[in-house]
């Protein structure tokens, strides 16, 4: 898959199969600036939109690349993306292709924004996301079934085989999360289907403030505080407001569960790191800045690791 003529083509035929779409003049063009950093946007599939002439009507389309093999269970994706256009917490699908990496949703682009650090101040934001996650989370399991756990240990592996640059103390980060893995095989988890990335430009906000969710590409079956807290580490700089937001999506404080969800968000800056150190290392598009995004993510896991008190969290899962 690439952005060549050959690739629209196939985009054009693709849409035409859609009730409206299958005669007339359509333009197909880029959607949004693809960002590898600061804010990992339109990296794991090309984003398209396509408008019919002498209409306003128009459609997204998300062209995976080929990078995507390298991380990505694509057709777990596109059936989590479905599953969240059913529920209404994701941008409607019209088609869903795995086989030819083409997702086609409505275009939530006149009226809605891509989420910043900013609108997460606010509380209505913050619990219509929370609660979009746990509506996902109450539906049948996902295919897939990798902790960020899981995909430490295969990223890590991945990325030492393709020789690809990592800080000094790689081995080490890897070595202390997977030792709390350990740790939290011991406890009775019940596995749901997350989104599990809760990256705040994957969240679209409306200007009536609804929100939808999108990019499932980290989508998988496993603990829902996993959800919870790779959405902490992004949103939260500081304990307090993560503590709040927590609190307010449990109705209630319990020291356990918030300890393994920080644990997860720390867990979630190594897992990007390595993606990043990967794709770094092996993606043909050398102009996006993979390794800039990685070393963000590993000095953040870092800053957490070193911290005495992810020792005492550890201590306190259960």
């Amino acid at each position: 898959m690439s952005q060549s003529g050959t690739e629209l083509a196939t985009i054009r035929n693709s849409i035409a199969e859609l009730p409206g779409w299958g005669a007339g003049d359509v333009v197909i063009e880029p959607a949004i600036p693809i960002l590898a950093s600061p804010s990992w946007r339109g990296v794991d599939g090309f984003p398209w939109r396509a408008t019919r002439k002498g209409r306003s009507e128009s459609i997204f389309i998300k062209s995976m690349d080929r990078d995507a093999e390298l991380y990505i269970d694509v057709a777990c994706a596109f059936e989590a993306a479905q599953r969240a256009s059913d529920l209404g917490i994701g941008p409607k699908v019209l088609m869903a292709d795995p086989k030819a990496g083409l997702l086609v949703m409505e275009d939530l682009n006149m009226g809605w924004r891509v989420g910043t650090l900013e609108r997460m101040l606010e509380p209505d934001i913050v619990d219509a996301v929370i609660a979009a996650m746990r509506l996902f989370q109450s539906g049948p399991p996902l295919p897939r079934r990798r902790s960020v756990f899981d995909e430490i240990e295969d990223f890590y592996a991945a990325a030492a085989a393709a020789k690809a640059q990592l800080p000094s103390d790689a081995e080490w980060l890897v070595k202390e999360l997977l030792f709390a893995a350990e740790a939290f095989r011991t406890l009775d988890i019940k596995a749901v289907p997350i989104h599990g990335d809760g990256n705040v430009s994957n969240i679209l906000i409306s200007d009536a403030g609804e929100v939808r969710l999108i990019d499932w590409d980290r989508a998988t079956t496993t603990d829902p505080l996993e959800d919870i807290g790779s959405f902490l580490v992004e949103a939260c700089a500081q304990e307090p407001e993560a503590r709040d937001i927590f609190t307010r999506s449990t109705g209630t404080f319990e020291e356990a569960a918030f300890n393994r969800a920080r644990i997860y968000g720390v867990a979630d800056d190594l897992r990007w790191g390595l993606i990043g150190a990967l794709l770094a290392a092996k993606s043909a598009r050398n102009t996006l800045e993979f390794y800039k995004f990685a070393s963000w993510r590993f000095v953040r896991c870092r800053m957490a690791v070193r911290e005495p008190r992810f020792g005492e969290m550890l201590r306190r899962i259960a």
